[in-house]
């Protein structure tokens, strides 16, 4: 009998063991024990798609989108399988054979989030229902208009400053930490501004499912961040962060939650006295954005009166691979064990440096009607309190 079954050599050099050592890592294995929702159960459905032994139905491709990409499944592999590499292929390889919706919803938020005139009608709007309290984001303050002042500068005498790069979803959501980037440099006797021509990184596109445009964006980014125009370019969202040091080739980038911490680590006795207690999330991209988790808390320490929390749970909290739009329901489940614990010690402020993690904590705590409960930036909260 002939053997139609593809070697396992079609997925990945180092080929998966199905050991399953990845299983009690993986937020949607632990929220649905569903063996198609494991890192494992994937590469099975990859492998079944690439061999042409599975249809790219509903069913099976439901379960390529849910991942959300936080690659702990990575960390756990004794065999080193690529795994962020088998998914971004897989939903470029199969994107158009995706549901309608998804690929529209896909398509509108790359379009709204990446272009200018789209940003700042978006921006506007959520600044307008924020106020008139029909949302409550939580990101929009009185510091708005700081960044179009900064931001006027002659680029071209720029060589000497600091750029930094605000992202697409990041840009709209929170322009308030451009400000407190700005702020902290400032301080410290170092010049920035706001980097006007790079709208995206590329992994809105790239992790979504269409690979081509996620490189077309990444190029365009280290273009500008190579071209001579500053001394330093930082950005403050990790998840760009993430896809910049595994698509880039260049040294001149690093996230500003790190470059900021490096800055002020030696900054003693010059905070002021803050009694809150605050619960510090570390997003999955903290590793691969090279941010000192440690650091940070050190460095929180240092400020009086602060009670300083960490999650118990080290799962994702759900938002990863525009997860938040196309599987809620999956966000809400996995996030569920930080927001009881939200509840069950008072906590009254949430760190976290990701947009993706800040809209999801967000989300839930309006669900949960959980008003007195903030959600901020780290860098936004150490310039708030730094003297």
């Amino acid at each position: 009998m002939k053997n139609n079954a593809a070697p396992y050599r079609i997925l990945d050099p180092d080929n998966c063991a199905m050991c399953g050592m990845c299983l009690n890592h993986c937020p949607t294995y632990k929220i649905s024990n569903n063996e198609s929702e494991s890192p494992r159960g994937r590469i099975s459905i990859i492998h079944g798609l690439n061999a042409s032994l599975l249809e790219p139905s509903e069913s099976a491709l439901k379960h390529i989108n849910s991942c959300t990409l936080c690659l702990a499944c990575e960390s756990a592999c004794p065999a080193k399988v690529d795994f962020y590499g088998l998914i971004t292929k897989a939903r470029d390889r199969y994107f158009k054979k995706q549901k309608v919706t998804f690929k529209l919803k896909s398509l509108l938020i790359s379009i709204f989030l990446t272009n200018k005139l789209s940003k700042k009608i978006l921006s506007k709007l959520f600044y307008i229902l924020e106020e008139a309290s029909i949302m409550n984001l939580g990101f929009y303050n009185h510091k708005r208009n700081f960044v179009n002042k900064h931001a006027k500068h002659d680029i071209n005498k720029a060589k000497d400053k600091i750029g930094i790069f605000a992202g697409c979803a990041s840009d709209i959501f929170q322009k308030n930490v451009a400000n407190d980037c700005i702020e902290v440099l400032q301080k410290n006797g170092l010049e920035s501004e706001i980097i006007q021509n790079v709208e995206c990184c590329g992994s809105l596109d790239f992790n979504s499912g269409r690979i081509k445009k996620g490189l077309e964006y990444n190029q365009h980014a280290n273009s500008e961040f190579c071209s001579g125009k500053y001394e330093k370019i930082i950005g403050y969202a990790s998840g760009c962060s993430s896809f910049i040091n595994k698509k880039s080739n260049t040294k001149i980038y690093q996230d500003a939650t790190s470059f900021i911490l490096d800055l002020i680590e030696n900054k003693r006795n010059e905070f002021k006295i803050t009694k809150k207690n605050i619960c510090i999330h570390k997003p999955c991209t903290s590793k691969s954005a090279e941010i000192d988790f440690k650091k940070l808390i050190d460095i929180l320490k240092i400020i009086p009166n602060l009670n300083i929390f960490t999650f118990e749970d080290n799962y994702c909290c759900g938002a990863g691979a525009q997860n938040l739009i196309h599987n809620s329901e999956n966000s809400i489940n996995i996030i569920k064990p930080k927001i009881d614990f939200i509840k069950s010690n008072n906590i009254d402020l949430i760190l976290t440096y990701n947009i993706g993690c800040s809209l999801n904590f967000i989300n839930s705590i309006n669900i949960n009607n959980m008003k007195q409960v903030e959600v901020k930036h780290p860098i936004t909260f150490l310039n708030e309190r730094l003297k």
